[in-house]
């Protein structure tokens, strides 16, 4: 009897299994074209992310100030397309043009439009002093360096053309082949304080960008391309605008830019993923004609990304409206993220992999988020922390102090640094303006050698002042930057201490 009710069972367990599986195939079918379009519009959102970013940024740089704007702000270097902007200070709180400037260097910045003519950059004798001179694709790849570590410091002339440009280089000019029509360029001048202004304006100003039929004494060749408008926003930070931008704005940007910037073409699989989102190099991209669930889906997508960049820089998205549950889930995957993608020691990512990216797009998009412009590492290597030694977070309220023994101070052929941002990746005011310390500055070294750096938001008293970062209130990050840094770095046989806690 017992078996027999037992048998009589597997029948209408067997009817409620495959009814609860006939339920969810049609719920997941339901629920298909969604999650389709949810997951696929999150890797497009991160693969086209810095590109969209390229595309705000320049037209903020390229917009000329408004006299009539309440925001005083000083920028980087600002100028029309195909022209240099020189930063004459170096940024301050008020610069908020791109994320994680540096207090280094004076900028000389550029933004070329190649599609109708190539550009002959030309550099002057720099009399022994350190320049880098990044150029950047649109996609944030800095395909060539043409500072000091590669070239010296002699008078030179670069002709910068276009990905379809056909022609013959002039005898004596290097040539650098572009991937995309967009090109920023990127001049970073050794500048040791304010006395030493003066000598680096002389030298920016010898920084030449010309069109080269202009070079070679011809008649033009099209349009001078128009640079943006006074329209534009240059008192939002470009990383906030960029979220501002819903998913019909985003992917449509997207759309447009790829025209002009063709993508890699290692970035094949990824371009017919695009195109099932209706998102294709130059064609519109038609929002209203989507189905509801794929609007759905994308909508959502940028809204898990905003997430997710809220928790890793907090302050720059907006409101994303997300929970304490939500937002702890997506401080873990930044976490997954770091570990898959970088190297962490003693607390500091320290980036080894960036500038040239492939196709991490993953790791390309959180660079343009925290750090755009980012040099390869055989021209700068910047760890990063937020931590201190115990793991927990940097906030002002504390104090720390970095020690390097002697045989640890931070290894680079040129200069070093250390530079201090709030959670955005922006200046805070301080009472002494001072937003970096380094090699530069009068340090007190210990009597054995080593050196200690104090970070905290009361100054310290004493010959501690010497070697004082100032902290603000709140939370905040640390970017340890060696430029040409040595062997040593990018073996990984260097690594930086961990801030310590002072208790």
């Amino acid at each position: 009897m017992h078996n027999q009710e037992t048998i009589s069972r597997v029948p209408r367990a067997i009817s409620a299994g495959v009814l609860l599986a006939v339920v969810l195939a049609v719920t997941l079918l339901v629920k298909l074209p969604y999650l389709l379009a949810f997951e696929r519009g999150v890797q497009a959102y991160l693969y086209g992310y810095p590109l969209v970013t390229t595309e705000m940024t320049k037209r903020v740089m390229t917009a000329p100030a408004l006299s009539t704007t309440s925001v005083v702000r000083r920028r980087l270097g600002s100028a029309p397309l195909n022209q240099f902007g020189h930063s004459r200070e170096f940024p301050d709180p008020t610069s908020i043009d791109v994320v994680a400037p540096n207090a280094d260097t004076l900028y000389s910045l550029a933004w070329l439009d190649l599609k109708d003519e190539a550009m002959v950059l030309s550099m002057p004798d720099m009399h022994g002093r350190w320049v880098l001179v990044e150029v950047m694709d649109a996609w944030t790849n800095s395909f060539a360096s043409l500072g000091t570590r590669l070239y010296g410091g002699n008078p030179r002339n670069y002709l910068i053309t276009g990905p379809h440009w056909t022609g013959r280089v002039p005898d004596g000019v290097i040539q650098i082949k572009a991937p995309t029509n967009t090109v920023a360029i990127v001049g970073r001048t050794y500048t040791r304080n304010a006395a030493d202004f003066a000598a680096v304006h002389a030298l920016q100003g010898q920084y030449r960008l010309t069109p080269l039929s202009t070079f070679l004494n011809q008649s033009p060749v099209g349009p001078r391309p128009a640079s943006a408008t006074s329209s534009v926003d240059i008192a939002t930070p470009v990383v906030t605008q960029v979220a501002r931008l819903d998913a019909d704005q985003f992917f449509s940007l997207l759309a447009k830019s790829m025209a002009d910037n063709p993508p890699d073409a290692a970035d094949g699989p990824m371009l017919r993923m695009l195109q099932r989102l209706g998102v294709e190099p130059g064609n519109a991209f038609a929002w209203d004609r989507l189905d509801a669930a794929t609007r759905h889906g994308l909508e959502d997508a940028v809204w898990f990304v905003r997430g997710l960049f809220e928790a890793r820089s907090p302050g720059t998205q907006g409101p994303t409206d997300t929970n304490g549950l939500q937002r702890t889930l997506f401080k873990w995957a930044n976490d997954a993220i770091d570990k898959a993608m970088l190297s962490i020691e003693n607390g500091w990512l320290v980036p080894l992999n960036v500038g040239r990216y492939g196709t991490h797009y993953a790791l390309r998009a959180v660079v343009s988020l925290v750090g755009y412009g980012a040099n390869v590492a055989q021209d700068a290597v910047y760890p990063v922390t937020v931590v201190d030694s115990g793991g927990d977070l940097l906030r002002g309220g504390d104090r720390y102090v970095l020690h390097f023994r002697r045989d640890q101070i931070p290894p680079a052929s040129a200069f070093w640094s250390l530079t201090l941002y709030d959670e955005r990746g922006f200046f805070v005011d301080n009472p002494i303006n001072r937003y970096a310390i380094g090699d530069r500055d009068h340090l007190h070294f210990n009597q054995d050698g080593s050196l200690d750096l104090w970070i905290q938001h009361e100054q310290p008293v004493g010959e501690k002042a010497n070697n004082w970062l100032p902290a603000p209130s709140g939370s905040f990050k640390l970017i340890l930057r060696l430029y040409d840094p040595k062997p040593m770095v990018l073996n990984k046989q260097w690594v930086p201490p961990a801030v310590q806690k002072i208790r």
